[in-house]
């Protein structure tokens, strides 16, 4: 009896705990950024667990990630909340029945607080939206070392044509027109897609784009191969990159974009996305409004919108996870609420209507926000929203192109992937 009552007493004297521990509602997130990033969305999920007392948010990241939720996902043992980089993984989730698409408030946060476009990249292929978008990133950039280019009298170009005749004034200069290097261990050829998938949104529509991700318009299509064709006038050109075509392939992408900060100068523009300030030189980077020039590639058919190529995380809730309090986080992902935090701390771009562009610390990334809001449409990278083995070939294919393959040949290996 003595032993009954003090293991009965020893209950009751924790009856707030466990009242705290049994009341507390947690949310799981699995994604793939970490380190810094996550540090930094750990800001996010603590604006939202003091709007929610009571709820504990857990973010797990993996680097192998795509390994990690496929496995999960295969064995049923789903997170409640996971933060997809690449639009082809959610459409593929979607598909296989495993997610629950956003509804209630989190839907009309989607049609009021984002452009038509974000909602539609978030949309499966059975019309109903799964995706929330937070950080993004946009593409399509082309920046300058702002005093040198000044100095020298140079303007920025509205037009493709005017672009083009910048590019040819500058041969002249000591500096080559342009930085390229494409050049990232096994991801090595991404910077060489995205040249192409800017090109491809500059010349043709929209919906051609999106045939040519499905391979409904073929690699070795006409359209395509005027893509390549377009960069090749530059790439080829040895007066117009420096180190000439040969250095392209060889020459690693976080140094391509220091060359605009060299002394000398080793060129003056450099194509990237707005993640590129990151790789810049620290002296740079602690004043980017002085030192960082930028404007969005010109569109080459003008009758065209101009439709802005982006990257960024889309948040997906998982089948049967839809408890209320994960919807009500999915629904805060959507305001600028959730989006402040982050953009205080720098490091992150967001399509949200209601941010406060005030925050961002520099002007530079404001302006960055500012062409993801004005953009008439929108389209993420298309290598990540093909399948991965076509991902994969379209790297290789455009690295062997660089150094010396026929353009005929890579396009039709490329094509010859959708088939394996």
């Amino acid at each position: 009896m003595k032993k009954r009552y003090v293991l009965l007493a020893g209950l009751a004297a924790l009856p707030l705990t466990l009242a705290l521990a049994q009341g507390t509602k947690t949310i799981s997130i699995l994604g793939a950024f970490g380190g810094e990033e996550a540090k930094t969305f750990q800001a996010v999920i603590n604006a939202f667990e003091a709007k929610n007392p009571g709820v504990k948010v857990n973010y797990a990241s993996s680097a192998d990630f795509n390994t990690v939720l496929n496995v999960r996902v295969q064995s049923g043992d789903y997170p409640d909340i996971t933060a997809l980089p690449q639009p082809g993984v959610m459409k593929d989730l979607a598909a296989r029945g495993v997610l629950a698409p956003v509804n209630g408030l989190t839907l009309n946060q989607i049609k009021n607080n984002y452009a038509p476009a974000w909602a539609e990249l978030g949309r499966a292929a059975d019309k109903k939206i799964y995706g929330v978008f937070h950080r993004v990133n946009v593409k399509g950039l082309v920046f300058y070392n702002k005093p040198a280019f000044e100095a020298a009298g140079y303007k920025v170009p509205k037009t493709w044509v005017e672009l083009m005749a910048l590019t040819k004034a500058m041969e002249s200069s000591k500096a080559s027109p342009w930085c390229v290097g494409m050049e990232s261990g096994g991801a090595t050829g991404w910077v060489a897609t995205d040249w192409i998938e800017n090109i491809m949104l500059r010349t043709q529509p929209a919906s051609v784009y999106d045939q040519w991700i499905t391979n409904d318009v073929k690699f070795s299509s006409a359209a395509v191969k005027n893509a390549f064709q377009v960069v090749d006038s530059i790439w080829s050109n040895p007066k117009q990159v420096y180190g000439g075509r040969a250095n392209i392939a060889a020459t690693n992408f976080i140094p391509s974009a220091q060359g605009l900060f060299t002394n000398p100068s080793q060129c003056w523009l450099h194509m990237q996305g707005s993640f590129a300030t990151a790789f810049m030189q620290d002296s740079i980077q602690k004043n980017l409004d002085s030192n960082v020039g930028v404007f969005v590639l010109p569109m080459i058919n003008t009758k065209l919108p101009q439709t802005a190529l982006v990257g960024g995380d889309q948040f997906v809730m998982f089948k049967g996870k839809n408890r209320p309090e994960v919807e009500k986080f999915m629904s805060f992902l959507a305001t600028g609420a959730s989006a402040d935090p982050w953009i205080k701390q720098g490091g992150g771009l967001f399509p949200h209507k209601d941010q406060n562009l005030s925050l961002y610390p520099t002007k530079l990334e404001g302006d960055f926000a500012r062409v993801i809001l004005s953009a008439k449409a929108a389209r993420f990278d298309a290598s990540d929203a093909m399948p991965s083995a076509v991902n994969q070939a379209f790297w290789k294919g455009t690295t062997d192109w660089v150094t010396g393959a026929s353009l005929d040949s890579v396009l039709s290996s490329i094509d010859a992937a959708y088939r394996k």
